[in-house]
């Protein structure tokens, strides 16, 4: 049996230097939050936060919606400030597309990230099942990173039959 010295330092298993944080503005982006935090907190690795418009085929791709504008930056100011607390380098943007899933998976590529850790809310459809929504799947399918999906909290499931 082999021990470890505690001066030795050892490489954790897992090291990311580049996780990008899809932000969609809803309780399900405090988890990717605080997983962002704890893997990048003080390595000197970047977080790239990324909060997607969708805008509708009936209007112009660049058409700018003040509102949504507000709302994103309203979202990237608090988690820019919650990582920075948490010495975390971040690159904030956002973007105007017509679907999150195919913005999320481009700017992965475009940054070179090592991970995507994004949250998803639990709803339902209708008629009571569950409904992972169009992004998630997409990133999933669609990526070339590894991505973490961080689902949120609920009681629904322990009291189904």
């Amino acid at each position: 049996m082999i021990f470890g010295r505690r001066s030795e330092k050892r490489n954790p298993l897992l090291t990311y230097e580049r996780i990008l944080v899809p932000m969609a503005g809803t309780e399900a982006d405090d988890a990717p939050l605080r997983l962002a935090a704890l893997l990048l907190g003080g390595t000197g690795g970047q977080a790239a936060l990324l909060h997607v418009i969708e805008v509708p085929f009936e209007r112009q791709l660049d058409a700018e919606d003040p509102r949504a504008i507000a709302f994103a930056d309203d979202i990237m100011e608090r988690a820019e400030a919650f990582l920075t607390e948490h010495e975390v380098q971040v690159r904030t943007g956002i973007a105007q597309a017509r679907a999150a899933g195919a913005a999320i998976v481009d700017d992965a590529v475009e940054q070179n990230v090592d991970l995507i850790v994004m949250g998803l809310r639990y709803k339902k459809r209708f008629g009571g099942g569950w409904d992972a929504g169009r992004t998630v799947p997409y990133v999933m399918r669609n990526s070339t990173a590894p991505v973490w999906c961080l689902r949120v909290a609920t009681e629904d499931l322990a009291h189904t039959p």
